[in-house]
């Protein structure tokens, strides 16, 4: 696969189609409430958790970046389980930008970030340097300052098993005018 000179790409938990198709149900369920076009929801083929994010990579530095990020998993991570509990509005309810569903127990998810911000950083780009919250964004708000996002309390999350954390995917990010396409250029076993 030819890429750019630059792409943007970020470093996720990959969701099975099954937990796609039950949260594709869940936002029809929040659209029809919310009675806004001032969210742009999630499409169902793009859910996933986000555990780093870089906005510009030099595809040329890509293999080294894949391969300093797989040194830090390697020996330092194991399959690990995590639980999707609850919607809540990201950063916070007083100033929210983002309808998600929380992640119980996040600690491993967290590590893992940590681990994975270190091969970055071993590549010579920066990571984010605000402390690694796990979340699955559910949708965006044009505007927070004028949704009522009361029809939240309305609606449930499906039930959904505890996922199991095998591998990290890393995706290319291909911003449309429909929305971002994701391409998965690698994937590393834990």
């Amino acid at each position: 696969m030819t890429l750019p000179p630059v792409i943007r790409i970020f470093f996720a938990v990959e969701l099975s189609l099954d937990i796609k198709q039950k949260l594709a149900g869940l936002i029809t369920i929040l659209k029809k409430k919310s009675k806004t076009n001032a969210i742009r929801w999630t499409m169902p083929e793009n859910l996933h958790i986000t555990l780093q994010f870089l906005k510009e990579v030099r595809s040329e530095h890509l293999e080294q970046l894949i391969q300093n990020v797989r040194h830090q998993l390697q020996g330092n991570i194991k399959a690990f389980k995590f639980v999707l509990n609850g919607l809540e509005l990201f950063p916070s309810p007083y100033r929210p930008r983002v309808i998600v569903l929380k992640v119980a127990s996040h600690e491993h998810l967290t590590y893992l970030a940590e681990r994975i911000g270190r091969g970055i950083l071993t590549t010579h780009y920066e990571i984010d340097d605000r402390p690694f919250q796990a979340h699955l964004t559910l949708g965006r708000m044009k505007h927070p300052t004028e949704i009522n996002v009361n029809f939240l309390t309305e609606c449930k999350p499906p039930i959904i098993e505890a996922i199991e954390m095998k591998e990290v995917v890393l995706f290319r990010s291909e911003p449309q005018p429909e929305g971002s396409k994701y391409r998965v250029l690698e994937r590393i076993s834990l």
